[in-house]
């Protein structure tokens, strides 16, 4: 071990040695900076491409009128706007003929021509409580949900370049017990109070007109209130 310690060290020693050491170690170093450089290519390449994937996905959402009607919302959480959106329902015709639905599910919808990035729409389904009971039930049959259906969407990029399908599955049952899941916006709210207290002015009106007609003619030494009728406005 001694012996060929000394040999390499006489060998390294040598000025010739140590020139083709550094060519060696230079060739290695350009070599690993020429992988790091087309691994970092490739990396940010696959990052500008995740970058502006539009990426849809469709739920149930409460109408926002707060009255009892559920939507389906297509939303797009990607980065970058979707284009030619089609959806169809992935689902047993029959299942969806038993349940009063306003929207018809036996078509392909489409072409949608684009959903902004952060953007969606907003489709209205059907009232919240038919969807917990058949049209027609059966007497000897418990009152059933509708069954949990598929909605398939397909979309593009902006530039058409790349295609894209996804499924997703609606489920009314988890929100037969959620209190509060559909609630009229406190704007409709107001609106509604306003109207009330309306058709309470409107109620009171001829009492208000038989009031304005009455002219005071209180007497100084008098003490009661005297009141004489005057004319009536025309309506």
């Amino acid at each position: 071990m001694t012996e060929w310690l000394a040999s390499f060290l006489q060998k390294v020693s040598n000025m010739e040695n140590w020139k083709d050491l550094a060519a060696v170690l230079s060739g290695f170093s350009t070599l690993a900076i020429a992988a790091l450089t087309l691994f970092l290519w490739r990396e940010n390449r696959l990052l500008r491409k995740a970058g502006s994937n539009p990426q849809l996905i469709a739920y149930f959402e409460p109408h926002p009128d707060g009255t009892g009607g559920l939507n389906i919302a297509i939303s797009n959480v990607g980065k970058g706007p979707a284009k030619d959106v089609y959806f169809r329902f992935k689902g047993d015709p029959e299942n969806f003929a038993k349940y009063d639905l306003i929207l018809d599910c036996s078509q392909r919808r489409g072409p949608i021509a684009t959903i902004p990035q952060d953007g969606k729409i907003s489709i209205f389904f059907a009232i919240g409580y038919q969807l917990f009971a058949p049209k027609n039930p059966q007497p000897d049959k418990d009152k059933q949900p509708i069954e949990p259906f598929n909605i398939q969407l397909e979309w593009k990029q902006l530039d058409g370049a790349k295609e894209y399908c996804d499924q997703f599955l609606l489920d009314v049952k988890p929100y037969a017990d959620l209190p509060g899941f559909i609630n009229k916006p406190h704007l409709l709210k107001l609106v509604d109070s306003v109207n009330s207290v309306g058709k309470q002015i409107g109620a009171l009106k001829p009492e208000v007109r038989r009031v304005a007609c009455l002219i005071e003619a209180n007497k100084l030494e008098s003490s009661v209130i005297q009141k004489k009728k005057g004319n009536f406005e025309d309506e």
